[in-house]
């Protein structure tokens, strides 16, 4: 497990100082007027640290790790469906519209979580519908599809 840390933690090292190179020449400006790199260069930077740390831990932790494997216990069935229905998701919601495409897509994936409680899922689909609604249309002026309820 070591061995993998050390290896995984320098390529993405070496990925961060690429990222940061690149995203310095395409200017990064400053805090109060940002040039195009500088989202790239503080996710970089970020990378870099975090790659950084796992690094050293693997130099400095003593003998190896014991930790189950990552997906074991996984509902492979259940990541296959929410990835279908998020792609459903994109391709329906155009036409669709924001209100009625994100309800079906929270509806559903309440029903994953939670099966059997079908007024909890529909309460909850309509407040997580209706809450984001009011924040990207609302309040941050964003434009969402319409689609078939003309909202």
């Amino acid at each position: 497990m070591k061995i993998l840390d050390r290896g995984s933690s320098l390529l993405w090292l070496l990925f961060s100082l690429y990222a940061g190179i690149e995203s310095f020449r395409l200017g990064i400006g400053t805090p109060t007027n940002p040039g195009m790199g500088f989202t790239a260069f503080g996710a970089s930077g970020l990378l870099g640290i975090l790659s950084f740390i796992l690094f050293w831990q693997s130099m400095v932790r003593k003998g190896e790790a014991t930790a189950p494997p990552v997906f074991s216990g996984s509902s492979w069935s259940k990541v296959v469906l929410v990835l279908i229905a998020i792609l459903l998701y994109a391709f329906v919601m155009p036409g669709v519209g924001y209100l009625l495409g994100t309800f079906l897509l929270m509806s559903f994936l309440f029903w994953i979580l939670s099966p059997g409680r079908v007024w909890r899922v529909l309460a909850y689909s309509f407040l997580t519908t209706t809450i984001t609604y009011y924040v990207f249309a609302k309040l941050l002026n964003a434009q969402l599809p319409e689609g078939l309820l003309r909202f």
